[in-house]
């Protein structure tokens, strides 16, 4: 993970039971907006630690000047492939929901993507 020499301003919200259609969870950041940047999103239901990761390190770069935007590729979060971000709605605002591949790097918008990955792009959060 990418070291800040910035305490940490915003906070992850973890919903726990917030499962959705295919088993997605609801794990997002608030606190981006200080940085004039949309906040992030996480669906896959991954451990808390490994959750926490995605978060925070995207968290990181925004604060140490990077800017993202949907439907980017982004690298330096897994040694072997990027990660994906897509403009979702999350109860009433815009995020970059964090879209991750499959174990053979394909993204859900992929036919040979695993059905558990495909859960990503589940609108269950918009209301």
């Amino acid at each position: 993970m990418m070291k800040n020499k910035e305490p940490i301003t915003w906070i992850i919200h973890y919903i726990i039971d917030a499962v959705g259609p295919g088993g997605i969870i609801n794990t997002h950041t608030h606190g981006m907006n200080a940085y004039g940047h949309l906040d992030f999103q996480v669906v896959l239901n991954l451990p808390p630690e490994h959750i926490g990761y995605l978060l925070n390190t995207m968290g990181s770069r925004v604060q140490n000047g990077e800017r993202f935007h949907p439907d980017q590729l982004v690298s330096g979060i897994y040694e072997d492939c990027p990660i994906q971000l897509k403009k979702y709605r999350e109860t009433g605002r815009d995020v970059l929901r964090i879209i991750i591949p499959d174990k053979n790097n394909r993204f859900p918008e992929e036919d040979s993507c695993e059905e558990r990955y495909k859960v990503q792009q589940n609108r269950a959060f918009e209301h």
